[in-house]
Formats: structure tokens, sequence, C-alpha cells
């Protein structure tokens, strides 16, 4: 192998390996980065908004003090809205996916079961966190 090769073939790896290594490092940083959104739930998205209300608009401590407090009471309108309609959802994606199967062939379906189980875990997934809704009432 001649020496141009070697280079060309040696400059081509590290651009390649530098890549895959950019790729993985910020796939890692991103999960890193909204996994305690995730586990701490509205409590960081409140802490993060009021952070970025509080540096941009120079907010007094009272001012803090007092949109936490509208905070708190917004995530609580928002979850008793989610809690009693949840089930409401549930049926819509339920009664969907059973449409969507009905026109996939045999091979299709098992792959959509799977699909589906892994949706639902998903799903079940951040629903631990929560109490079980109430039905849907309007």
């Amino acid at each position: 192998m001649n020496n141009k090769l070697k280079v060309s073939v040696g400059v081509l790896l590290v651009f390649v390996l530098g890549t895959l290594a950019g790729a993985f490092g910020t796939q890692a940083y991103m999960k890193y980065r909204t996994s305690h959104f995730v586990e701490r739930g509205h409590e960081a998205r409140a802490e993060l908004f009021l952070g970025r209300l509080s540096h941009d608009l120079d907010l007094t401590e009272t001012q803090q003090t007092e949109i936490e407090k509208i905070l708190r009471s917004s995530h609580k309108r928002l979850a008793q809205i989610s809690q009693r309609c949840r089930p409401e959802i549930r049926g819509i994606l339920d009664h969907d996916f059973g449409m969507i199967r009905e026109i996939l062939n045999d091979d299709q379906k098992q792959k959509f079961d799977r699909f589906q189980r892994r949706f639902q875990q998903r799903g079940r997934h951040r629903m631990l966190r929560q109490p079980l809704p109430p039905p849907c009432v309007r």
C-alpha cells in the first residue's frame, strides 16, 4: 500500500471515528440533560421557567415567590384536566390502533402488536408517577 493511500485511509478513519464519538457524546449528553426533567417532572420545568424569567426580567424575590405560586396553581389545574381526560384519549388511541391493525397483513400485525406494547409500556412508565384518573367528565 503506498503512503498516499495510507494517509487517505487514516484521515478518513479519524473523520469517521470523530463523527461517531460526537454522535454518541451528544446522545449521552442529551439523555443526561433531559433525565432530570423526566424524573422530576413539573418541578424541574417550573424551576427552569422561573429561572429564565427571573434572569430575563430581573425579578425581585417577591415577584419570584408570586410567580412560583402561579406556576404551582397552573400545574394543578393542568394535571386535573389531564387526569380527567386520559381515559378518553386512551379510548381514541385504542380505536385508532384497531383500525390500523385491520389494514395490515399477518406479519405486519405481529410487528404492530410489538410496537403497540412498547408504546403502552412507555405510557405506563409515565403514568406510574401519577394517580389513576377518573373518567372524563365534561
